[in-house]
């Protein structure tokens, strides 16, 4: 298999997001650095967008790949896994369905990633391919500020009041 950089600069630039002379000096400048590293420079830089760069992940990893910036997490999935779990190998649970539960990784190819969620939980995993900053971030603020089950209640008391008919005069 070609080196990260190499096959991320090689993708890119046949969708036509790079110049071969930036593909070239990418490869010459992110020659043995870790993979987010390369992502965020290319996304700091201005260099793709993240739909881009998420395409080309996409072929690079050959999975689909998901945006979770802005997702509503099923809280019961996150709550199956520890937040250092989540964190350290840049991944979370998107969606489960029947008996296979979709995970988001930044690095879906990441050696015995698949037995290592199993640890946690019994489903077939299916995976995603994301952006590690925005998994690490979302995964960060579900456990810093985790849904209070006491407001969600309360919100919904409001709201399934129901209306009485007492005032209502039927002048028929």
């Amino acid at each position: 298999m070609k080196k990260y950089a190499q096959a991320l600069g090689e993708i890119l630039y046949r969708r036509g997001v790079l110049s071969k002379d930036d593909s070239l000096s990418l490869v010459q400048d992110f020659k043995g650095t870790e993979q987010a590293q390369l992502n965020y420079f290319l996304l700091d830089e201005g260099l793709v967008t993240k739909e881009e760069l998420l395409q080309a992940l996409s072929e690079y990893y050959k999975v689909p790949f998901f945006d979770v910036r802005g997702f509503q997490f099923n809280h019961d999935l996150l709550s199956l896994f520890p937040q250092d779990f989540l964190i350290h190998n840049a991944i979370v649970p998107i969606e489960f369905d029947g008996n296979i539960l979709t995970v988001v990784a930044g690095d879906p190819n990441q050696l015995d990633l698949r037995e290592e969620i199993q640890q946690y939980t019994s489903y077939y995993i299916e995976f995603r391919v994301g952006i590690v900053r925005d998994i690490i971030d979302e995964a960060r603020a579900y456990y810093e500020n985790p849904p209070d089950e006491l407001e969600i209640e309360e919100d919904n008391d409001g709201d399934d009041e129901l209306e009485t008919t007492d005032d209502i005069v039927d002048l028929y």
